[in-house]
């Protein structure tokens, strides 16, 4: 028995998990293609390795034919020393010493076995947990790369942590422990959330669940396993694991949004009304929610109720900022959230994380904006004044105009607040001097305005209005001159 070949074919089987016969499998293929590369054999070739003696034959399968020459052919005389009924264009095995195979073949057969080794293990691991996606397991840092940890698994099998899948104050040395999520099991299309502005890089974009992500292809030589402390999964099983109502199903946690460190918003609803689902999630005195905050390092968490009604859930998800009233565009899947004046800062949050991790639980997209003391948008300030400095314009335009006089003297006129003719001469003349001539009203700068011009405008407006009154009794004698036609007919009728 070759010793050192059962050694290790025990040792893969006992800590790898790869069994004696797949192993030989894969030795006694890695030998066929070996053969192909050998300059002793015609290239056709059977391996056979005996599993209880480990001994290797191997046979190559050559045409009887007298005229041809090279390794694939036999003569006829030779076919029948191992076949005595052997013909002319029949096929014959002839036993081979696997060491005619050379250096080069060896050196192949070594690379195919080892790739073998990889595959069978990787096979192993997929059967083993494939099912197992979203559950929690302890992992043993084996070594790092860069930022990439390869680890075991409690359970057996290797797995990887990507650098992208660890939190930023995660820090692992080689032997230590931690708990992760399983995120992913396979070698293909890897999912991965996209950030705000990230590019695909011409990688395949589909919804996961609700948020953007890409799908990766792997390298071949990684693990197939992988594990996540960022993923919304890693949320996910932490408060299955903390409470019974989400473990049986009573409770539900319907849309997550995280950012890993930062903060997190959970969106869960009951089955049962008798079931308050917020909290079967905090638990007594906090006690739930605070294991799963310290396994996550201290990040915030938001617990909301999950509601049929997009508005409510915005409000909800917006927590802890108090909205006063939303806006919903159905169509245009947006929402305008307003919140009372000095509480736009805590609704958006530190870089806008409150917000945007509100919109994501949503599914919608989010604007907030803040409320004045009025009760109005900025925007809707803005728009009143801006609508009333277009009138004060357009006011000041005529009332120049009007009384004949350059629309910089209108303009220091409505400014003191004279903004009509009649409004002038409703003062004195020597009011209305006194008034233009200063210039401060109420902590507010007014323009000066010289008494010679306040004297020319109020005269101006005298004269207007004098014209005007003159002008008045003439337009309401025109319909009397028609009416002694209409008095005459009365008799004739």
């Amino acid at each position: 028995m070759n010793n050192d070949l059962d050694t290790i074919l025990k040792t893969l089987e006992r800590e790898r998990g790869i069994s004696r016969a797949d192993m030989l499998a894969t030795i006694a293929a890695a030998l066929q293609t070996a053969a192909k590369k050998s300059l002793g054999t015609s290239g056709d070739v059977r391996v056979e390795i005996d599993p209880h003696s480990l001994s290797i034959k191997a046979w190559e399968r050559r045409v009887v034919d007298d005229g041809a020459i090279g390794t694939g052919y036999i003569t006829l005389a030779d076919a029948r020393r191992v076949n005595p009924d052997a013909q002319i264009g029949d096929t014959v095995e002839t036993e081979v010493n696997p060491r005619v195979f050379g250096r080069i073949a060896a050196q192949t057969a070594k690379q195919a076995i080892v790739q073998g080794m990889h595959e069978s293990e990787r096979d192993i691991m997929q059967r083993r947990y494939a099912g197992r996606v979203g559950e929690i397991v302890t992992a043993t840092v084996l070594r790092t790369n860069r930022k990439d940890i390869i680890c075991d698994i409690q359970g057996g099998g290797e797995a990887i942590l990507k650098g992208r899948d660890r939190m930023k104050s995660d820090r692992y040395n080689v032997g230590e422990s931690f708990r992760a999520v399983i995120r992913f099991v396979g070698m293909e299309q890897d999912p991965r959330r996209l950030d705000d502005g990230e590019s695909a890089d011409g990688a395949p974009v589909v919804m996961h669940g609700r948020q953007r992500v890409k799908l990766i292809d792997e390298p071949a030589n990684n693990p197939c396993v992988k594990l996540s402390r960022t993923d919304p999964l890693f949320v996910r099983a932490l408060f299955a694991e903390q409470s019974s109502e989400i473990k049986d199903g009573s409770v539900e946690i319907v849309e997550i949004a995280r950012q890993p460190g930062v903060r997190t918003k959970l969106a869960v609803r009951s089955r049962s009304k008798q079931i308050d689902p917020v909290g079967a999630c905090v638990g007594s005195r906090g006690s739930r929610i605070r294991q799963v905050i310290n396994e996550l390092g201290g990040e915030k968490i938001d617990i909301v109720p999950w509601n049929a009604d997009i508005a409510k859930f915005a409000v909800a998800a917006l927590q802890p900022a108090m909205v006063r009233n939303v806006d919903v565009d159905e169509q245009a899947r947006h929402i305008v959230a307003y919140v009372e004046s000095g509480a736009l800062t805590p609704a958006i949050g530190k870089g806008g994380i409150n917000s945007k991790l509100a919109a994501e639980l949503v599914g919608w997209s989010l604007t907030v904006k803040e409320l004045t003391d009025e009760g109005e948008t900025e925007e809707e300030l803005a728009a009143r004044a801006e609508a009333y400095n277009r009138s004060l314009a357009a006011q000041t335009a005529a009332l120049a105009e009007a009384l004949g006089v350059s629309p910089e003297v209108a303009a220091d006129v409505a400014a003191h607040g004279f903004l009509t003719p009649d409004g002038i001469i409703e003062t004195t003349l020597a009011e209305f001097v006194a008034e233009l001539g200063k210039s401060e009203e109420a902590g507010e700068a007014l323009p000066a305005v010289g008494a010679g011009d306040a004297r020319a405008v109020w005269l101006a407006a005298e004269r207007l209005m004098r014209e005007r009154t003159a002008a008045a009794p003439a337009t309401a004698e025109a319909p009397a001159a028609e009416e002694p036609p209409a008095a005459e007919a009365e008799p004739n009728a």
